[in-house]
């Protein structure tokens, strides 16, 4: 009865990604992006020091680290596109200020 039901599960979840491919290869790398954050940032746990450094404009030191995060994250849309073919901006469009 256990292996039906996982069968039927599975079949299911297969019929869906059939249905909503894009979406679904979507769903599962955002799903995943927390542990690829992790693994990506394992090495560091034994970082003692950090040194930074900038170019001759913009913030420097610590001040500096915000902005390089927030550059990051903006490269996650083509990151996953690169990995998948599916752009994430499309399937998953942002809504614009203003709209319900």
């Amino acid at each position: 009865a256990r292996a039906r039901a996982e069968a039927a599960q599975t079949a299911a979840k297969a019929e869906a990604f059939g249905q909503y491919q894009e979406a679904a290869v979507v769903d599962m790398v955002l799903q995943r992006l927390p542990q690829v954050a992790e693994a990506v940032a394992q090495p560091l746990l034994g970082t003692r020091r950090v040194t930074l450094v900038a170019g001759g404009s913009g913030d420097i030191g610590v001040s500096r680290l915000p902005g390089e995060i927030l550059d990051v994250v903006t490269r996650l849309p083509a990151a996953v596109e690169a990995l998948t073919g599916v752009s994430v901006t499309q399937v998953c469009p942002l809504p614009t200020l203003g709209s319900p």
